[in-house]
C-alpha cells in the first residue's frame, strides 16, 4: 500500500495548504476549491484508482458527483451540497418524497450494475432542492449486497423504517416485499 509522502502538498495544481479542509475518513481528505468543486486526497493511490473507476462509470448519474480532473492520489469533483442522512434524519422524520428517493436511488444502484445495492445514510447527502447524491462510493462493483442493509439498518437505528416502508409500499411493491422481509 503507497502512502502519500509527507512533504508532497500540491495535488492536480492545488496547494492543499491553502486550501479549506472540510471532510476526512478513512481514505482521505476533501477540500474545498473555488467554482462548487473540491479536491479530495487519497492515503493511498489504489484508493483513488478504485473511486475514480466507480466515478467515471457513473458519470451520467444525477445521484453522483462530476469528475473533472483526476491523479494517482486526488481527484477534483463537484461539491455536494446539502446535509447527510444521518445528520438530517437526526432532526426530521423522514417523508414519503425523501423515501421514494431513497428507492431511486438504489434502483439507479441496479441499472449501473453495481454489486453492492447499498450505501450507509452518512454517505447519502440531501441537497436543497430535495434529491439526493452519494459520496465515497466503495466496493461497489466488487463487494455483493443484494440490498440496502446498511441504509434500511440506519433507518431503524433512527426510528424511520416503519415510515419508509409505509410510504414506499405502493410506489414500489416489490422492494418493499424483498427489503422487509431482509429486514425481519
Amino acid at each position: 500500500m503507497k502512502k502519500i509522502q509527507k512533504y508532497r502538498f500540491n495535488y492536480l495544481g492545488y496547494d492543499i495548504n491553502k486550501l479549506k479542509l472540510i471532510g476526512q475518513g478513512r481514505e482521505g481528505k476533501v477540500y474545498l476549491l473555488p467554482d462548487d468543486k473540491v479536491l479530495k486526497v487519497f492515503h493511498n493511490s489504489n484508493s483513488c484508482t478504485r473511486q475514480i473507476e466507480i466515478l467515471l462509470k457513473v458519470q451520467n448519474s444525477r445521484f453522483f458527483p462530476t469528475v473533472f480532473n483526476f491523479d494517482n492520489y486526488s481527484i477534483i469533483m463537484s461539491f455536494v451540497y446539502g446535509s447527510t442522512l444521518s445528520f438530517y434524519l437526526k432532526r426530521n422524520n423522514i417523508n414519503k418524497h425523501l423515501s421514494l428517493e431513497l428507492v431511486r436511488l438504489i434502483d439507479e444502484f441496479k441499472k449501473l450494475n453495481f454489486a453492492k445495492l447499498d450505501m450507509r445514510l452518512g454517505h447519502i447527502f440531501l441537497q436543497p432542492d430535495e434529491t439526493v447524491k452519494v459520496i465515497d462510493p466503495r466496493g461497489s462493483y466488487e463487494r455483493k449486497q443484494p440490498y440496502p442493509r446498511s441504509m434500511l439498518h440506519g433507518l431503524q437505528k433512527r426510528g424511520d423504517l416503519k415510515d419508509f416502508f409505509h410510504y414506499i409500499k405502493y410506489d414500489y411493491p416489490d422492494y418493499y416485499k424483498y427489503w422487509k422481509k431482509m429486514m425481519s
